[in-house]
């Protein structure tokens, strides 16, 4: 299958999507009152999106069939959003709130996740996301409402630095989209590689648009690529990383060869097939993994998989997981872990508080998390064992699929994995992990 097909099976793919899910939101004939339901909000031309609501629909389809939550069963209710469009979002997740979610998952960039907090807090619904990253999600006063699974970019963007450093690159230039992701890496990066003495040559912002289609991005270019930094650091999505390269394709000669660096963001098919493969050939960045050689991971993977293969055949679903067979990268099945995880901590915490009230159930979910003294360690697939010692009045620590769950104060994961990719050949390739702490 030739790059150029995969492309356009991607844009027909897309379209379909758009078409199936403008107007789609829950309908109430569908929910039942005896359910405690959860919404979750879907980005379609996210890469990850498909396997995130994959993600929760299996963690709910097992939670149910094994007796539910304090006599209730979980009801996920989805909705879609093209693309980044913050409209939208705001107005999808007060619907899921008026059909009675009290926990809302995002998904889609951090951008998403910050405008939904702008309804969820006042409203006491929980919200948490399993692929949000901005450490500014970290800032928010959200009286302990606001949680994710997957690690703020305050790690990321500090791994980047001290690995630009280990390799002695002492000047960089940095074009970021300009967005709570992109601003809160970008700035993660500055303040750790100028800390090592590297120094940061220029930097020029991406607008933060639903499409670029008559963005002309030379001047964005011309802001950084003329001062010839060793570095260039690009934040952003597949289409806006791919096209500010391809501009960038001018400064590129026999003596200046700038050693490009990515993020999370641009590891999927969309830049790799929009960005001209000699330029990105050699370029090098980091993507969020599960553990390496982890056994609950390893679990549900099985699982997951396995699932994925029985998923609905309606029109919507097999459009969402065919774009995702195609725009996959190494790492797309790390995010249905975060999100599976997600709702099983919301499952025993409830199940800890005795109480689907959110309030209570955040007062909880570190409590079934964290390795506190006493607790029972409780792996996946052992729902059963651990909603026993719970009804007991005894203590947990629940370590997920995506990895040992420790929340902090501030409701982030404290430890996480890295891929460092690599461009060879028109193709990603892993070559090294990075974990922390």
């Amino acid at each position: 299958m030739s790059y150029r097909y995969v492309l356009l099976c991607s844009t027909i793919l897309l379209l379909s999507q758009s078409l199936l899910f403008a107007q789609q939101t829950p309908k109430s004939a569908t929910t039942n009152a005896e359910t405690i339901k959860i919404g979750i909000s879907i980005v379609t031309s996210d890469p990850t999106g498909s396997t995130q609501l994959q993600g929760a629909k299996m963690a709910i389809e097992e939670i149910n069939g094994l007796g539910g939550v304090l006599g209730k069963k979980f009801e996920l209710l989805p909705v879609y959003n093209e693309n980044r469009n913050y409209p939208r979002a705001q107005a999808l997740v007060k619907t899921l709130i008026d059909e009675g979610a009290k926990y809302i998952i995002t998904s889609g960039g951090s951008g998403m996740t910050m405008k939904a907090a702008e309804i969820t807090i006042p409203s006491n619904v929980m919200l948490i996301t399993g692929s949000s990253s901005s450490p500014k999600i970290s800032d928010l006063n959200d009286n302990d409402l606001v949680w994710r699974t997957v690690p703020s970019d305050a790690f990321q963007g500090r791994i980047a630095a001290v690995y630009m450093d280990s390799l002695k690159v002492r000047t960089a230039g940095i074009i970021y989209l300009d967005n709570p992701y992109g601003n809160e890496l970008a700035r993660m990066f500055r303040e750790v590689f100028e800390k090592r003495r590297g120094k940061i040559l220029a930097t020029a912002k991406i607008p933060d648009a639903t499409n670029y289609q008559n963005l002309d991005f030379k001047s964005i270019v011309d802001a950084v690529f003329p001062s010839k930094p060793q570095l260039v650091y690009i934040i952003g999505s597949g289409e806006e990383s791919a096209k500010v390269i391809n501009t960038a394709k001018t400064y590129f000669s026999k003596d200046y060869r700038p050693q490009l660096l990515g993020c999370d963001a641009n590891y999927n098919n969309d830049f790799l097939y929009g960005a001209e493969q000699s330029l990105i050939e050699g370029m090098q960045g980091f993507v969020y993994i599960h553990p390496q050689n982890y056994a609950n991971y390893q679990k549900f993977e099985k699982a997951f998989e396995e699932f994925q293969s029985k998923a609905s055949n309606d029109a919507a679903e097999m459009s969402a997981t065919s774009l995702a067979s195609l725009l996959g990268a190494v790492s797309t099945n790390s995010y249905g872990a975060t999100v599976y995880d997600a709702i099983y901590s919301i499952a025993y915490s409830m199940l800890k508080a005795k109480s689907i009230n959110p309030v209570d159930v955040a007062k909880q979910m570190r409590e079934i998390a964290n390795d506190n003294e006493g607790a029972t360690l409780i792996n996946v697939g052992e729902f059963t064992k651990a909603a026993a010692i719970l009804a007991k009045g005894g203590n947990i620590n629940y370590d997920g699929a995506s990895g040992t769950l420790e929340f902090n104060d501030t409701g982030d994961v404290t430890a996480g994995t890295y891929i460092i990719w690599k461009v060879k050949d028109g193709k990603f390739i892993e070559a090294n992990t990075i974990s922390f702490p």
